[in-house]
């Protein structure tokens, strides 16, 4: 038995060695293609291996940043969206000057944005995806995806306010005026939501009840400012 696991190991590593060998007598382009061919054919775990192979072969090369990039695209058309995100965060780092940063930027925006229904990661996903976004937006201001980026970050604002608001009234139903003070203070930096005007509501009525009148007259005045700018007539 023992002997049966040597002979197969010995056989392994002659078989990626011998591959190895075949495609150092292989340029980058040549290797480049095939990997491509691989894509288009959409078979995106055997692009990711040969997209591999060119960054392990060509490190830091043209054709190496252009493997890293399609590496996360077949990461993402795979609903692989963490390892899509993972190889984007990789290409910033290393090819800071790359002709594809926009894209590359826009990618792992949708990347994290794919994530962010999974229960399981709570809303720091959506925190981290609207960081982002807004990063993209002063990056890129003239992008080609600069709206779709934009209406993302709409959307995710919104996501996050249904959820902090639907925590603070949970809070604020038990009595638990500072983990609800918590919850709506988070929404109020978020002037679009609609519940911006709720959440202060409601922070004016927590405060209240913990006789912290300072700080609910603050939020009366907000609020006062905020009704003022909505009312006041467009130009």
């Amino acid at each position: 038995m023992y002997k049966t696991l040597i002979t197969c190991f010995i056989f392994l590593i002659c078989s990626f060695t011998q591959s190895y060998a075949n495609d150092l007598e292989k340029t980058e382009t040549e290797l480049y293609e095939e990997a491509v061919e691989l894509f288009d054919q959409k078979k995106y775990k055997q692009a990711i291996r040969a997209f591999q192979k060119i960054e392990d072969l060509y490190p830091f090369s043209y054709w190496a940043r252009k493997a890293k990039l399609l590496s996360g695209v077949s990461h993402y058309n795979m609903g692989n969206y963490s390892s899509a995100a993972s190889d984007m965060d990789d290409y910033i780092y290393v090819y800071s000057n790359g002709e594809d940063l926009p894209y590359v930027y826009y990618l792992r925006v949708l990347s994290c944005y794919m994530q962010i229904n999974k229960v399981q990661l709570g809303q720091q996903t959506a925190y981290k995806t609207l960081e982002l976004a807004t990063e993209y937006i002063n990056l890129f201001p003239d992008s080609e995806y600069i709206d779709e980026i934009k209406e993302k970050a709409k959307l995710i604002t919104e996501h996050i306010s249904t959820k902090e608001y639907s925590i603070g009234e949970f809070y604020l139903r038990r009595g638990e005026y500072l983990a609800a003070i918590k919850r709506f203070q988070n929404i109020a930096s978020y002037k679009d939501s609609k519940y911006f005007s709720k959440s202060i509501n409601y922070l004016i009525a927590a405060h209240s009840a913990l006789g912290l009148d300072l700080e609910a007259e603050q939020y009366e005045s907000m609020l006062l400012a905020e009704n003022l700018q909505d009312a006041k007539p467009e130009a």
